[in-house]
């Protein structure tokens, strides 16, 4: 259903009801970036998936957001 379609962006990726949604979307066959405030938790996410990336991000502080 979501194959071919843009990248998508879960915020609080890295666990929680984010990680599953993020496993969800992948098995989907979606590009998904995993944004998360802890980096470890948002690469070990974006590691279990075939096609995403890990993304730092705390959205109450947008200076505080970076890619990993």
């Amino acid at each position: 259903m979501l194959e071919g379609k843009n990248t998508l962006v879960i915020g609080g990726g890295g666990g929680g009801i984010g990680r599953a949604v993020t496993r969800k979307l992948g098995a989907a066959g979606s590009a998904v970036a995993v944004a998360d405030v802890d980096a470890g938790r948002a690469n070990e996410a974006a590691a279990e998936l075939t096609d995403a990336v890990a993304l730092t991000a705390d959205v109450r502080d947008p200076a505080r957001s970076t890619s990993s």
